[in-house]
């Protein structure tokens, strides 16, 4: 953390709309915006959960998954939040029985969902499995109860490993754990604790962020009041730099700035994102990317209900690049990938040649030991992935 054009015929978000053509998308994602708390660190379009608002917001996303599934078929799906698992056991049920409904889920390529620890039942694991739930998402962030308190997490350490233990009882074989370091006085000790726990419990998949300060959010003001200070950039680099290094001699493929994963298991749905191809969204705010078009639902949960059931247009947002800053994103985008994109992926994807557009700034970076590029491929250099942000910019 999307909807809809077929041909050269824009179709309307709204509901009810027949199409007589399916659409192959690589990814469907279904957004759940509710959570026990928020966290202080968190700018996702979540909300804390009231009883009657899951039970009419399940009903909207099933009629507007109707819609969506009506036009197009999918490889991936993907349940994100705020905290699907906050949903009760009941809710749960509905809806992965309502997403089964609409998609072929026995024939997915990967079906994810997001875990809290702190939300996550006996009764609400044998649901996800029997529903064909194949990729566990878990929002650990830390083994370190101190810095879960400060975050805001609900969940205790011991009750995420313990988490990860039942899910590997439930014979969920394909689990990733998301991890987050930087906090405010963390050292890099601590982190290497954190990386070593995490790899003691052998999970498929790792994400590792760094904490990100986000305007409005709890953690700026406490940080601009003097309350809580930030780490320096050189301090979060040693962190990035040891976690490159680590996860990759734990056998974990660092294929992506934050993401690494043994052999086989590199998160297809976020890859999806990453090669810039089309997506679609269900959901309060969730995007939808469609024939070179991106499309954002209402984010208010509220409205978002009240635009469903009066079948009113759900999109708030929608835009189109231009030829050439579509071909920006698509190289930018891919540059995320530790594996960059080759000359003729690019071609192939966006209408020119790598050199034709951005031949000043590839040399300039090739020079900075920032980029390789050798004519055939370019990505990253392991300098470059610590500066990705700025290497980005150069490209927009």
């Amino acid at each position: 953390m999307y909807v809809c054009s077929i041909g050269k015929t824009r179709v309307r978000k709204q509901l009810g709309l027949a199409v007589n053509i399916q659409h192959h998308i690589p990814s469907l994602y279904i957004h759940i915006p509710f959570c026990i708390s928020k966290c202080i660190y968190c700018d996702f379009n979540s909300i804390v959960m009231k009883s009657q608002a899951v039970d009419e917001y399940l009903k909207a996303i099933e009629k507007e998954l109707q819609s969506a599934t009506g036009k197009y078929s999918f490889k991936t799906v993907f349940i994100g939040g705020g905290t699907p698992t906050v949903l009760n056991e009941r809710q749960l049920s509905r809806l992965l029985s309502m997403i089964a409904k609409h998609v072929d889920v026995p024939n997915l390529e990967e079906y994810t969902i997001e875990v809290n620890p702190g939300t996550l039942s006996n009764e609400k694991a044998i649901i996800m499995k029997n529903s064909h739930v194949d990729r566990i998402s878990i929002g650990i962030q830390s083994f370190s109860d101190r810095y879960l308190k400060l975050l805001g997490r609900i969940h205790s350490a011991n009750e995420a490993k313990d988490v990860f233990f039942y899910l590997r009882e439930k014979e969920f074989k394909n689990i990733s754990i998301d991890l987050i370091y930087g906090y405010p006085a963390q050292t890099l000790n601590e982190w290497k604790r954190d990386l070593q726990e995490c790899c003691e419990l052998d999970p498929e998949h790792i994400s590792a962020y760094c904490l990100t300060y986000e305007q409005g959010t709890p953690i700026v003001k406490l940080t601009d009041s003097g309350t809580l200070n930030k780490l320096s950039e050189e301090e979060e680099l040693k962190m990035y730099e040891f976690t490159n290094d680590f996860l990759c001699d734990n056998d974990y493929n660092h294929y992506e700035i934050s993401n690494f994963a043994k052999q086989g298991k590199e998160c297809r749905h976020n890859t999806v994102y990453w090669e810039n191809r089309e997506y679609v969204g269900v959901g309060a705010g969730a995007f939808s990317y469609v024939n070179g078009e991106r499309y954002c639902n209402i984010k208010n949960v509220k409205e978002y209900v009240s635009s469903v059931k009066s079948k009113k247009e759900l999109i708030c947002f929608s835009e189109t690049l231009p030829q050439k800053k579509r071909a920006s994103e698509i190289l930018i985008m891919a540059l995320r990938m530790t594996s960059g994109i080759s000359r003729k992926e690019f071609i192939q994807r966006s209408g020119f040649d790598l050199n034709e557009l951005f031949e000043k700034q590839l040399d300039n970076l090739t020079q900075a030991g920032l980029i390789n590029f050798d004519d055939e491929r370019v990505k990253l250099t392991r300098k470059g992935l610590s500066m990705a942000d700025s290497v980005m910019m150069e490209f927009v």
